[in-house]
């Protein structure tokens, strides 16, 4: 659990479904029975948000399964509890956002009796990335459970940082412990000190509450955020902030503070799970499974990583190379793949259309060479406007800002508006994070294109399939690779000194499931494969047009009679494209069994969604009514699709979905939220009850117990639990 979905109890009530009743939300439906997470966001809860993420980090280790089972492994998502901002590349990648990424965890959690604490001891060798990698051990005694008189249990938890498990250099650490010395109270503190260079950074709060929790006292401090201190009753929450704790107003009499509201919320759904919308039944996505490789290239299956749709996961990044055995460990029986890899993916387009009096609304990115040239921002912002609702000389396409990518998020500069203007035929190539990803329009049609898509890696070798002759020709004609990329063709995004042809298609090329560029495209001009010069490394190309890689224009199976009619949906309504560089994401790795056929992972499922206020958490889709996303299914409440905007250095999802909406094209699937974030809404003049005051427990300055849980054991075989969910 989240230690918000704790400190939510001082400010938030018991969420309810409103979704009516029917055959999937009947007693005892998989979709009833499924529990949502609910925790209060508000910034005086910032300064534990690390101990947050670490919670429902640790939460993923399904630990009272193993109880006194001994040692086992963890694969633990990172970033379903750590916030890593965007950095850019997904907007020009199929894979760079979806790419497996795991973390390696060993526990053991063990108990005496059905009366004993329950002691949990936690190593994660490396967490982090660059100079931020560290090595952490936890350490939690937990001698009461949670219940509904205390819905914090009773417990002790203690966390080491460390340079690595090699040297023990320490780093830091912290301590969380629940209050259990003040008799009708319950609670927690926390005290949280780590290194950084030369620097330290502290945080620490303590939380003190009535046993029904109707009124509380909490104070919450970090060397980034100053202190705050709040008090609440059954209705509102008064708060402070100041620099430090003495510096609190209410220190020195002074009363006085922001209200907000204990009642009244606006909710975001971060994850959700998708049902069947008959039986309720959740909706299992086989995505891939855990692998053991030879780190040293011989028969000792030693390191552990993951194999799936988007890709392959391994402990040490690039450890495993085409060629290479891979074994699955079943209960002991191992079952041996041979990895192959190729220097691109290709990629399957299926077309959608979007009328373009919907896509007025939709935020898009856009490319050319003027922001290669300008090194002040990373990429166009762009919106459709209309002469009659925007105030613009005629209906168009429009460069409204320009967006720069920096450690915090993206930041946007204000432009224009400025018509990007269009020749007779003209393609326009975009992007939309809420279209799925490329989109396309074609100069003079009513609506623009986008298009469902999923990866070709060799196993569509059926009756019907694309490689069920071994191979195909495809047929390009507009971007166009040259075949093998030398530095001198990463200069320019298109013509000389591209990667593309410059004389008019069709240009053929091929792609085999077998033979010496297995799973390549090849160009049948050039007589040689699509891809990167094996002699180019990132820094060369990082200044180049193309440093997050290399795609190709729309290619297809058979001739058409005009390059225009790619474009065209009534034409053309699948295509293919071929995407390379120097990145694991856009690259293929996959997997061939002992009969030599290629292993097929499921493909998240995919469809399209149409916003409106009654499928709005809140009531009200405001500007989002009506408009058109692209939406995927992972599993285990891996949903995507909804944009997400942010403020300083948080992201939130720009609007929520109520329990219980079908969704799919046959209205096949029902939503129902998996974990909900909720800030907590204004009271102005409605805390004049509440009176500040120092808690009951005072707040730690230093940390009393140790993590000192000796060497990490060694633990042979698969993981335990990937993701949450044992194996």
């Amino acid at each position: 659990m989240k230690m918000n979905n704790t400190v939510c109890l001082l400010l938030s009530s018991t969420m309810l479904s409103g979704a009516a009743l029917a055959a999937f939300n009947d007693a005892g439906t998989e979709y009833s029975n499924a529990t949502t997470k609910s925790y209060v966001w508000n910034e005086a809860l910032e300064p534990i948000e690390l101990v947050n993420s670490i919670l429902c980090f640790t939460a993923q280790f399904n630990m009272t399964e193993f109880a006194n089972a001994g040692p086992y492994l963890v694969l633990a998502d990172e970033g379903a509890c750590f916030d890593d901002s965007e950095d850019g590349s997904t907007g020009q990648s199929s894979g760079a956002s979806n790419t497996p990424s795991y973390l390696k965890a060993v526990a053991n959690v063990t108990r005496e009796n059905d009366s004993s604490p329950l002691i949990a001891n936690v190593w994660i060798p490396e967490m982090g990335t660059g100079s931020d990698e560290q090595a952490i051990r936890f350490k939690a005694v937990i001698s009461e459970g949670a219940s509904d008189s205390d819905p914090f249990g009773q417990f002790t938890f203690n966390f080491d940082f460390f340079d690595n498990f090699t040297d023990l250099t320490a780093q830091g650490g912290g301590e969380v412990l629940t209050v259990d010395t003040v008799a009708g109270s319950i609670g927690f503190t926390l005290y949280e000190s780590s290194q950084q260079g030369a620097s330290t950074y502290t945080q620490s709060a303590s939380v003190v509450m009535s046993s029904d929790r109707s009124d509380g006292i909490a104070l919450t401090s970090s060397d980034n955020g100053g202190a705050y201190a709040l008090t609440f009753s059954s209705s509102n929450v008064l708060l402070q902030n100041a620099s430090d704790f003495d510096s609190l107003p209410y220190k020195s009499g002074d009363n006085s503070g922001t209200c907000l509201s204990r009642t009244a919320f606006d909710s975001s759904v971060h994850r959700y799970d998708l049902f069947n919308s008959t039986s309720g039944a959740q909706i299992d996505v086989n995505s891939g499974f855990p692998i053991r490789y030879a780190s040293a290239n011989d028969t000792n299956y030693d390191s552990y990583g993951y194999i799936g749709y988007w890709g392959l996961w391994s402990e040490i990044e690039g450890a495993v190379t085409n060629g290479e055995t891979v074994v699955k460990d079943d209960g002991g029986v191992q079952t041996p793949y041979t990895v192959v890899t190729a220097p691109g993916r290709l990629i399957k387009n299926t077309v959608k259309t979007l009328a373009l009096s919907d896509a007025r609304g939709v935020s898009f990115s856009y490319w050319d060479d003027s922001v290669f040239s300008d090194s002040s921002f990373d990429q166009w912002v762009v919106s459709y406007m209309t002469a009659s609702q925007d105030s613009v000389g005629s209906d168009g396409f429009y460069k409204t800002g320009k967006l720069s990518w920096g450690q915090n998020g993206p930041t946007i500069t204000a432009f224009g508006p400025t018509q990007i203007v269009l020749s007779s035929n003209e393609s326009l190539y975009m992007y939309s994070e809420q279209l799925g990803g490329e989109v396309k329009y074609l100069q003079g049609k009513t609506s623009l294109t986008y298009y469902e898509q999923s990866f070709i890696n060799g196993s569509e070798t059926g009756s019907g399939e694309l490689l069920n002759g071994g191979a195909v020709t495809f047929y390009c004609y507009d971007n166009c690779p040259i075949g093998t990329l030398a530095l001198s063709d990463l200069t320019n995004w298109s013509g000389a000194s591209s990667p593309f042809e410059t004389t008019s298609g069709p240009h053929q090329f091929t792609f085999a499931a077998t033979g010496g560029n297995a799973l390549t495209l090849v160009s049948v001009n050039a007589t040689e494969p699509v891809r990167f010069d094996a002699s180019l490394t990132q820094s060369n190309i990082d200044s180049t047009p193309h440093s997050w890689g290399v795609r190709s224009g729309p290619m297809v199976t058979s001739t058409v009679t005009s390059s225009y009619d790619i474009y065209d949906p009534s034409i053309v309504t699948e295509y293919y494209v071929w995407e390379t560089g120097l990145q694991n994401w856009n690259q293929l790795t996959a997997i061939i069994d002992g009969s030599g056929d290629v292993v097929s992972f499921e493909k998240p499922i995919q469809f399209t969604y149409t916003h409106a206020n009654a499928n709005d958490r809140s009531g009200s889709a405001g500007t989002f009514a009506g408009q058109t996303f692209l939406v995927n299914y992972g599993g285990n409440g891996d949903f995507w699709g909804i944009p997400y905007s942010q403020e300083d250095d948080r992201y939130t999802p720009e609007f929520s979905l109520a329990d219980g909406v079908l969704m799919g094209a046959s209205n096949e699937y029902v939503i129902k939220a998996r974990e909900i974030e909720q800030s907590i809404q204004s009271a102005t003049g409605q805390c004049t009850a509440l009176t500040l005051s120092d808690p009951a427990v005072a707040v730690p300055t230093s940390v009393t117990g140790s993590a000192d849980i000796g060497t990490m054991p060694t633990v042979e075989g698969d993981p335990s639990v990937i993701a949450g969910v044992t194996q």
